[in-house]
């Protein structure tokens, strides 16, 4: 008899024990002891963790295994947490890169959030999710590598033309198996006056927020306000809502003074995908 196929959530459950056994295990004793942690004290571990990550035989996630625009969507999902699959979106080499950042973030208060807001440390779509509350340690820290995975992405995408090559520069304690597959999927290299330089094409561009825009339907289960998208992106309004039906939402303003200028994307089955409008949109990069 035929193997049954596991669902989604058995496969990211299987993702978290296999990468977050030995070594979130480690990390995660001692909460009230981190707790009590400066701000400070946390960045330093947020950039310390970089160096404990053995990448040796990590290699980045082939291309998508679609040349359109929008990441795999399983239009036959008979249950909303089988339309993306995880590993489609972010690949388990990256997971494991992630997975030791992801224990500060674990354990940060309100009054580091606070401080990173300040900084404009990063952006405000994952600051507004933390700190998290999750009994589950090993969800906890996959939920926590989307968040961080789409501040990467955010990061790329806001990059101007003129920095997007200085890898280092604009991803300096960032694990190299994450920077190297961000720039395999939504880069390119090319001869531009008389040199080798890394470049985005429109394409690309709008490949990255559908990518971004697919792994914050992940992290808010299929029901996002993306309002604070726009001010992380610097992408409009329009351009955002578009590529969120593409991928089978449908949009809608939220009523009440609480929720001024609060729009929701919210996925339903069965998924229904419309044609992609492709708009240039967002703010132009030097």
């Amino acid at each position: 008899e035929k193997e049954k196929e596991l669902s989604y959530g058995e496969k990211y459950k299987a993702l978290a024990m296999k990468f977050g056994a030995s070594r979130i295990q480690k990390t995660i004793k001692g909460k009230d002891r981190v707790r009590e942690m400066e701000v400070n004290t946390l960045d330093e571990a947020m950039q310390e963790a970089v160096v404990s990550v053995d990448t040796a035989n990590l290699t980045p996630q082939a291309d998508l295994t679609t040349n359109d625009i929008l990441p795999p969507i399983n239009t036959d999902a008979k249950d909303l947490s089988d339309v993306f699959l995880i590993t489609d979106l972010i690949s388990e080499a990256e997971i494991a890169a992630l997975l030791p950042f992801t224990t500060v973030l674990r354990e940060c208060t309100q009054v580091h959030v606070n401080a990173w807001r300040e900084q404009n440390k990063y952006p405000d779509f994952m600051l507004s999710r933390l700190p998290i509350v999750m009994e589950d340690d090993h969800m906890a820290h996959l939920y926590l590598s989307e968040l961080l995975y789409i501040s990467y992405l955010i990061t790329l995408l806001k990059l101007p033309l003129k920095s997007i090559g200085s890898k280092k520069t604009s991803f300096p304690n960032t694990p190299s198996v994450v920077t190297e597959s961000m720039y395999k999927k939504f880069t390119s290299l090319g001869q531009r006056d008389g040199k080798l330089r890394t470049s985005m094409s429109d394409k690309q561009r709008n490949k990255l927020i559908a990518h971004i825009l697919a792994l914050t339907l992940v992290v808010d289960k299929y029901c996002v306000r993306y309002s604070e998208l726009c001010k992380d992106t610097g992408v409009k309004s329009r351009v955002l809502s578009d590529t969120y039906r593409s991928m089978g939402c449908s949009i809608s303003k939220l009523k009440g003074d609480q929720n001024k200028g609060q729009t929701l994307a919210v996925l339903k089955l069965p998924v229904k995908l419309p044609p992609l409008v492709l708009r240039k949109g967002g703010k132009k990069r030097d």
